[in-house]
């Protein structure tokens, strides 16, 4: 396997808090592997009873409390995430990095300097998410060999390392640069890095070996993203969708979203929610409902819900909308 389960570390953490039930919490790229855990954990712990969580696991924002209490489980074992930066679990958990074994080749470092020459400045933002942070002083040793100049930014929480970013908060990243490389696999946290930064992204990917310019998708993606607040200014009933995920309750937010669009003279509605897919918003959706504003989740509106028939919008975009300043582009928040 190509990533790091720490199961003696978890075997000792089972140990000492006297753990009999546990829930494993994987999210969605690591549960292929999660019943090869289960049989190691139980060759050394016959007596303790692990239970598989199979709902879906977005982040460490989406803690599986309510189902380990169902369960009635002593201890949640959540894998592939730290600590959330807002949020901290009040069920026992233990969180499990899950780092991947996977190095980065010298072509794929080749092809990332090629890429970075396509542009002007030798500033470069390096960040990463939590499965490859250890990679990051390689591609910095690379980067500052052929005469780069090289920034690996503060994280937003302690329980962070330096570099690594998350889907919803590229704090690392909040450097002043002129490229902005991320090691990451698939395009979900690289597009939210040239969006957060609107400055060329490079994504360099440990799983396929190579370096690729999202720049152009990142702009594709913001062309949509404008249309979609066009299309929302100056419309007049819409609807707050509050997340009610234990990391993803903002209530603060709704109420200052609820607010500042009541003063503008708007129908404002609230309904929570769990999991919204395009489904939830044409069950709630009449003839005169012009808006959707997701509060729970900035990726919602931009990776699942951008084609739904009305603007369904991020809290930055709301917020370019209330303070009447399309620039510069609000991500994540």
């Amino acid at each position: 396997m190509s990533y790091i389960f720490e199961e003696e570390r978890i075997i000792k953490e089972i140990k000492e808090r006297n753990a009999k039930r546990v829930l494993l919490q994987f999210p969605e790229g690591l549960k292929y592997f999660s019943i090869d855990v289960v049989k190691r954990l139980k060759e050394k712990l016959p007596n303790v009873d692990f239970i598989i969580s199979g709902e879906p696991s977005w982040g460490a924002c989406d803690i599986a409390e309510d189902e380990a209490m169902q369960v009635a489980a002593d201890l949640i074992v959540h894998f592939g995430h730290t600590p959330y930066t807002w949020y901290y679990p009040k069920f026992p958990t233990l969180f499990i990095n899950t780092e991947s074994t996977l190095d980065i080749s010298d072509n794929a470092l080749f092809q990332l300097e090629k890429d970075l020459g396509k542009y002007d400045g030798m500033k470069i933002s390096l960040t990463a998410t939590l499965q490859h942070v250890r990679l990051l002083s390689k591609v910095r040793n690379f980067l500052e060999s052929k005469g780069y100049e090289v920034i690996i930014g503060k994280p937003s929480s302690k329980f962070m390392f330096d570099g690594q970013i998350l889907g919803c908060d590229y704090k690392a990243a909040e450097v002043n640069a002129d490229i902005y490389v991320i090691l990451s696999g698939g395009m979900f946290h690289a597009l939210g890095l040239g969006l957060s930064t609107n400055k060329p992204t490079i994504k360099l990917d440990p799983y396929l070996q190579k370096s690729e310019d999202i720049t152009n998708e990142v702009r594709k993606i913001l062309k949509i993203r404008y249309g979609k607040i066009l299309e929302a200014i100056d419309k007049r009933t819409w609807i707050i969708i509050q997340g009610i995920k234990v990391g993803q309750n903002r209530p603060m937010m709704v109420k200052y979203f609820y607010e500042e669009l009541t003063k503008k003279g708007y129908d404002v509605f609230i309904v929570t929610n769990k999991v919204l897919t395009k489904e939830v918003l044409r069950n709630i959706d009449r003839n005169y409902i012009d808006v959707f504003l997701v509060t729970s989740c900035p990726r919602l509106p931009i990776d699942d819900l951008y084609n739904y028939e009305k603007p369904v919008l991020t809290p930055g975009e709301a917020k370019m909308i209330i303070n009447n300043n399309l620039e510069p582009y609000i991500f994540p928040w």
